[in-house]
């Protein structure tokens, strides 16, 4: 997505250093994040062929959605494969930016990605490129994609979710449970199709979220093998300081504190806390999942390669592009951790639509053969990226 129009779908996502502050200011308690979802409550509802593949469609009712319906998931298996055999399970977070209610309890910054996501919606997001290569492959992966009808960042962990005035089947409050649908999900895959390794695969608010949903499944003792995170990352200090410098066009200071309270309450006030931004994961070792983390260099969504001043992880500053500057912290943690490390960074410059810089796509991991202009980083980068997987498939099981 390229277009001032999907800028401005992403409006909320950039409010992030204000949730992040209030969230841990307000003292919000939630579950805690190492508690298992619940999947007593996963029911079949429907099921398709497409393409070769079988996808089983499923409602989880123990997890509403924002305004109506239920958080579903579709598992994938390629026709003919037995489903008794042991294989590699490829998870998939769709984007789609943040939502919240408003004082008035209107949905913003629309009422989408707030109620249940049928199967064909689902399915568009098994799309080219990575995850049609991990699908190719001989190791025989099946897939499963989950969907994000809090549209809460992936955030939510049975939070309250203010100013919601839909309430669920019971009567009760929807809260906002992206985090621990998307573990449930996985539990209950993993538990009915034998599977040896798992891997999330985020793109945009997806790959923002693949932080909060490894760290929590780490911490319940089901880690993921390793995440792919493309072009969604959360760095406090970037959020501030580009919308101090007025870095990007089409988003003005224009939240009522009422706005930011309703975006605050939604997310897990661990996920929230700014001491558990990724890079700060990372940098402490708390988060031990490997990570492949992916970025545009002009990603238009971050503002593309404006110039700002940017805060380095040594807290010094230097004059940097607005996206590479977002993902800056993490790029360092990992950088950091030398060349022993089982986490890596790779930086494109793939072309985005026609009038847009020449790194400016948003998300580069769904497109079919792109071209990756930058030295620095693997023309074939999505192959590049499935090498780095295979190397994590070969790696030893977690110490207990």
């Amino acid at each position: 997505m390229t277009s001032r129009t999907s800028l401005h779908r992403l409006r909320p996502v950039r409010s992030l250093a204000t949730i992040l502050v209030i969230g841990v200011m307000t003292g919000m308690l939630s579950a805690c994040l190492a508690t298992p979802g619940s999947t007593s409550q996963v029911v079949k509802i429907d099921q398709t062929d497409v393409s070769g593949w079988h996808y089983d469609y499923y409602e989880n009712r123990a997890y509403p959605c924002s305004i109506s319906g239920y958080q579903t998931f579709a598992i994938g298996t390629k026709i003919g494969s037995p489903s008794t055999d042991a294989r590699p399970l490829w998870v998939k977070m769709r984007g789609g930016g943040f939502g919240y209610f408003d004082s008035t309890g209107t949905p913003q910054p629309t009422a989408g990605n707030m109620s249940e996501i049928s199967l064909t919606d689902l399915l568009t997001f098994d799309t080219p490129g990575l995850m049609q290569q991990v699908k190719d492959a001989p190791e025989g992966f099946r897939v499963m994609l989950v969907s994000m009808c809090s549209h809460d960042l992936y955030g939510g962990n049975n939070t309250a979710d203010p100013y919601n005035p839909n309430l669920d089947a019971g009567g009760k409050p929807r809260l906002t449970n992206g985090l621990v649908s998307a573990k449930a999900a996985i539990q209950y895959t993993t538990a009915q199709y034998p599977t040896t390794k798992f891997f999330l695969h985020g793109t945009s608010a997806g790959g923002a979220g693949t932080f909060a949903v490894a760290w929590a499944l780490q911490l319940q003792g089901l880690p993921p093998a390793g995440i792919v995170s493309d072009s969604g990352v959360i760095n406090p200090g970037w959020e501030a300081a580009s919308n101090a410098q007025g870095t990007c066009d089409g988003y003005p200071s224009d939240h009522t504190p009422a706005d930011i309270a309703g975006i605050a309450g939604r997310v897990d006030p661990d996920v929230a806390n700014p001491a558990n931004a990724p890079d700060k994961l990372i940098s402490s070792g708390q988060l031990t999942v490997p990570v492949m983390h992916v970025w545009n260099h002009g990603d238009v969504n971050s503002c593309g390669e404006t110039p700002m001043t940017c805060t380095l992880i040594d807290g010094s500053t230097t004059t940097m592009g607005a996206a590479d500057c977002r993902h800056e912290l993490v790029r360092a943690a990992i950088d950091a951790q030398g060349p022993t490390s089982r986490s890596a960074n790779i930086a494109v410059c793939v072309a985005g639509a026609q009038g847009t810089g020449p790194c400016s796509q948003h998300v580069v991991t769904t497109r079919a053969h792109p071209v990756n202009t930058d030295p620095n980083s693997p023309a074939d980068y999505q192959t590049a990226i499935l090498t780095w997987v295979r190397a994590r498939l070969a790696d030893p099981p977690p110490a207990s």
